[in-house]
C-alpha cells in the first residue's frame, strides 16, 4: 500500500471515518506491521496513541472481552500478535480482502488463517510456465507477474496480472476463475486465452483461443453481471476486445491470425465443385467459429468450384469474393459480406 493512502487510511480509522472495506485494509496491514516496521513513521507520537486505543478497542469489542480485562502495558508492540486473532476470528465469519500494491482481490471466504498470497514475477527474458492448486495452465510473458492465492477457497478462483499472459484454465462449473487486472476483470469457468494488460498501458487486450470468456470493465461485479461503467462482453473462440483505458472503451474484433478451433477440421475434407457459396461460408463458419453474415437470397445463384489449401481465413474470405464479384468487411467480430447476387 502506497505510504500517502495508508496515512489517511490510518487517520480515518482513528477518527472513526472508514467504510467496512477500508476496516478490512488496516487489519491486513496490522496482521503485515512486523513486516513494514518503517510504516511508524507515518504517525506522530499522539496519533500513534490514539491508533493503539482504537485497534485495542476493536479487538476487545470483536472477541467480546470483559471490561475488566487489563489493556496490555505495550499494545503498540504487540499489535501483531492481537491483530493476528482478529484476523483469524474475521476470516472464519466475513472473509478477508487481499491487498496488493496496486489492486484488491474481491471478497473470499478463504479456507482457514494458512492461506498464503503467492507472488511470481518474471524478470527473465523467457516465458514463465506456473501451474495453480487447480491446474489451470498460466504461460507468464517476461516483464509479467501475477499473484494468486496458494490454495484457492471453494467457491472462487482469482489471480492478479500485471503484463501479459496465457491462460489454460482447468474446468470448474462451481468456481469461475477471475483474473484481475486493476481496469479490466475476466471471467471464465475453463477456457485458453491471452490476456495483455501491462501497467500504464493504454490499451488492454483479451483474445480467446477455445471456450467462452466474460470481459468487465473496472467497478463491475463479476458475480451480479453489472458493472458501474460498462456493460459484459462475451468473447467466443477468435475474437478479441480491446479495452481502451483512457475512454474507458471496449472494442470487439477477430484476431489477426483466427485458427481453425476444430479437433477434426472439416474444411479440407469436402470437395467444392459448383458447390453453393452459402454452403461453403457454413462450412468456414463452423471450422473458425466466427460468423458470416450475407444475404442468402442475393448469394442463392452463386456456387464455387475450389480447393481448400492452407490459406488463413482472410485469404479464403479474399478468394471467394473475388470469384463472385462481392466485397467483405469485418466489423465487431463478424465478417459481413457484400453482394449484389451473381447472374
Amino acid at each position: 500500500m502506497e505510504k500517502e493512502h495508508l496515512s489517511k487510511l490510518l487517520k480515518k480509522y482513528v477518527n472513526g471515518e472508514c467504510t467496512p472495506e477500508e476496516l478490512k485494509l488496516v487489519d491486513c496491514w496490522f496482521l503485515s506491521h512486523e513486516d513494514n516496521p518503517d510504516d511508524d513513521r507515518l504517525v506522530d507520537i499522539h496519533e500513534r496513541e490514539n491508533l493503539e486505543a482504537k485497534m485495542f478497542e476493536r479487538i476487545k469489542a470483536f472477541v467480546e472481552l470483559e471490561a475488566d480485562v487489563p489493556k496490555p502495558l505495550s499494545p503498540y508492540r504487540t499489535w501483531y500478535r492481537a491483530a493476528a486473532t482478529l484476523i483469524i476470528l474475521m476470516v472464519a465469519g466475513l472473509g478477508l480482502y487481499l491487498y496488493n500494491q496496486k489492486g484488491l482481490f474481491s471478497e473470499h471466504a478463504i479456507a482457514g488463517p494458512a492461506a498464503r498470497i503467492l507472488d511470481v514475477n518474471n524478470d527473465t527474458e523467457a516465458v514463465i510456465r506456473k501451474e495453480l492448486s487447480d491446474g489451470t495452465v498460466i504461460m507468464l510473458q517476461p516483464n509479467g507477474s501475477l499473484r494468486f492465492l496458494e490454495e484457492f477457497p471453494a467457491d472462487e478462483r482469482e489471480v492478479v496480472l500485471r503484463g501479459e499472459a496465457f491462460f489454460d484454465v482447468t474446468k470448474d462449473k462451481n468456481r469461475p476463475f477471475i483474473i484481475n487486472t486493476g481496469n479490466v476483470t475476466v471471467k471464465v469457468l475453463g477456457t485458453s486465452f491471452n490476456v495483455r494488460a501491462y501497467e500504464g498501458a493504454n490499451e488492454i487486450t483479451v483474445a480467446v483461443k477455445s471456450g467462452k470468456v466474460s470481459v468487465y470493465a473496472k467497478g463491475a461485479d463479476v458475480n451480479t453481471k453489472k458493472s458501474a461503467s460498462t456493460e459484459e462482453i462475451i468473447l467466443t473462440p477468435n475474437q478479441e476486445v480491446v479495452y481502451n483505458t483512457i475512454d474507458e472503451n471496449f472494442l470487439r474484433k477477430i484476431v489477426d491470425d483466427p485458427q481453425i478451433i476444430l479437433e477434426k477440421p472439416t474444411l479440407f475434407a469436402m470437395e467444392y465443385d459448383a458447390t453453393p457459396v452459402a454452403k461453403i461460408f457454413q462450412v468456414i463458419e463452423e471450422n473458425y467459429g466466427i460468423d458470416i453474415v450475407y444475404d442468402e437470397q442475393a448469394l442463392s445463384a452463386c456456387s464455387l468450384t475450389t480447393s481448400m489449401a492452407e490459406e488463413g481465413l482472410y485469404e479464403r474470405i479474399e478468394i471467394i469474393c473475388q470469384a463472385i464479384g462481392a466485397k467483405y468487411e469485418v466489423k465487431d467480430a463478424k465478417i459481413l459480406i457484400n453482394s449484389d447476387g451473381c447472374l
